[in-house]
């Protein structure tokens, strides 16, 4: 017996029952498609379903396992018997039996397959979310406070890159500060998650835990002057200049402090007198002042020590007749102010890529 023999019996009893395949299926409690796998010789039944299959069709499992009816008097009826015994059904209910067992191993197997491929699936999952995404407690001082539409947002410094903090419904936004009312850092104890690829998160707690604040080396630079917000002189100059601890992988080596004032310098002391601090902006690359809006005042620019965020203005607010500084992120640049903002590293080694590998002429001009 063969798969297609055995299909097509059944098939030709099924229609000679005149039953159709969900009828059929109905009966043996199978469903269509299984009954429609018998007759085009995909598949055996089960070896339990053969008894109700036969007994469905009108049939014998003897007559079943012959694929052939009896159809004899009763006076045959003997022979008939023995010559379908003949026919092998018995090894014919074992050839359903095997076939049956090679299908289900073979669905075991794939099984099998299936369940180990999900299992890797899932550690490699779980590996690259723990590897990307970090749950910690934070103690810094905050960058920067910023609201975009309804959310609010906080900026924290990690090794050189600022985390974008989104806070969440626990977190007394208004009252947080980013110094205190002598100018010195807060520190805040912050429970975060954020992404290290995108350097994004969330902010759950903010609690204040103190103050403090940094050394700085004691650093004398030269001093500039222009007009600067409500001023029509200020002085400025850069101070304080420190390695920068996260700069290897940017190349950039050193931060300073720029510091804006007015007064009088006395020649006779040698000091200035009525010194009034207008500005400090610290912890940066480099500054300038421009009216880079083209609104009669200059602005003061700051390249930060972020790649993120670069460059922040400070600039005289919209209200003139209020004497106050806003501070905002710069998002588009020139180049021109961007050759300007170069730190001297960099501009060195601009300078060294323009001449290549030989070394520099005496009174050579870069």
């Amino acid at each position: 017996m063969n798969k297609q023999q055995f299909g097509n019996f059944i098939a030709e009893n099924r229609k000679a029952a005149g039953l159709t395949q969900k009828e059929l299926a109905a009966r043996v409690h199978v469903t269509d498609k299984a009954v429609s796998k018998w007759e085009r010789a995909l598949s055996y039944p089960d070896v339990t379903l053969l008894e109700p299959l036969a007994e469905a069709l009108g049939l014998g499992v003897e007559e079943l396992m012959a694929c052939r009816r009896i159809e004899v008097r009763k006076d045959e009826e003997e022979e008939a018997v023995e010559n379908i015994r003949e026919e092998r059904p018995v090894q014919n209910l074992m050839e359903i039996s095997r076939e049956n067992l090679k299908s289900e191993r073979r669905k075991h197997v794939w099984q099998t397959a299936l369940a180990l491929a999900l299992m890797l699936a899932a550690t490699l999952g779980t590996i690259w979310y723990c590897s990307t995404f970090v749950s910690e407690q934070l103690d810094k001082s905050i960058v920067l406070k910023e609201t975009v539409g309804d959310e609010n947002y906080l900026y924290v410094e990690d090794k050189g890159h600022l985390l974008r903090l989104k806070c969440g419904a626990d977190v007394d936004f208004d009252s947080i500060t980013l110094e205190s009312e002598w100018g010195s850092e807060r520190s805040y104890r912050m429970d975060c998650r954020w992404n290290r690829r995108t350097y994004e998160g969330t902010v759950s707690t903010c609690q204040f835990s103190g103050e403090f604040l940094g050394g700085m080396m004691d650093v004398t630079f030269e001093v500039e002057s222009d007009r600067l917000f409500w001023y029509d002189e200020v002085y400025y100059t850069s101070e304080d200049y420190y390695p920068d601890p996260y700069s290897e992988p940017r190349g950039l080596l050193y931060l300073c402090n720029y510091r804006f004032w007015t007064g009088k310098w006395d020649r006779e002391t040698g000091e200035w007198k009525d010194r009034e601090t207008v500005l400090l902006v610290e912890d940066c690359l480099n500054v300038i002042v421009e009216d880079i809006d083209g609104d009669g005042h200059n602005e003061v620019v700051a390249r930060t020590r972020w790649p993120e965020k670069p460059y922040m203005v400070y600039d005289w607010g919209d209200d003139f007749k209020v004497k106050e500084i806003d501070q905002y992120w710069l998002e588009n640049v020139s180049p021109e102010l961007q050759e300007r903002l170069l730190t001297i590293p960099e501009e060195s080694a601009r300078a060294q890529a323009r001449l290549g590998s030989h070394p520099p002429v005496v009174g050579e001009i870069l």
